[in-house]
């Protein structure tokens, strides 16, 4: 009865502790590799640290030529960094933009969250200091270290518009609310 008990509170604790902990992208380096002119008239985005003990931040800024609705898919893949080399993981999210905003309870959250909704207009979009932490998210990701590779394509034509990967650290972070 005894040990029956004790193996319960230890099952409770962890569900506990892992309900207390969500997920947070700590990136270390970004690259814009590819820009399509026809739909940017820039794009840039790059990884600070502003001293040794602060978080890293990404600041944003793209001017599009275009709205962005559902004519927008963004491709996100997560490669895992194994034997000093990124390979293929089966994580990978492929949705339209609208509806990447509408049904996706975390990602499309953390989007709002920055002021974005659907459609987003043609325009310029400066996103200054940010983090990304996604606190309601698990983590649940078999590695630690990875390159989060985003594709933006046209949906009509599969065009490609811009491709971008980011180098990070998946680390399990502390909910505040």
């Amino acid at each position: 009865m005894f040990q029956t008990c004790k193996g319960v509170l230890v099952v409770l604790s962890f569900l506990i502790i892992a309900a207390r902990c969500g997920l947070e992208i700590i990136p270390e380096r970004t690259k814009v590799i590819y820009v399509n002119q026809k739909y940017f008239y820039n794009l840039s985005l790059e990884v600070k640290k502003y001293s040794r003990t602060s978080p890293y931040y990404y600041n944003l800024d793209m001017t599009t030529k275009q709205p962005w609705t559902n004519n927008v898919t963004l491709h996100i893949s997560f490669n895992e960094y194994v034997q000093n080399e990124y390979r293929s993981s089966f994580i990978e999210l492929h949705r339209k933009f609208c509806d990447l905003m509408k049904f996706d309870k975390f990602i499309g959250n953390m989007i709002k969250y920055f002021g974005i909704d659907c459609p987003l207009p043609a325009g310029t979009l400066r996103l200054i200091n940010f983090t990304i932490i996604l606190d309601k998210l698990p983590n649940v990701f078999p590695f630690r270290k990875c390159r989060v590779d985003c594709a933006v394509t046209s949906t009509a034509t599969n065009e490609s518009m811009a491709v971008l990967y980011t180098l990070a650290t998946l680390r399990n972070s502390k909910r505040t609310g």
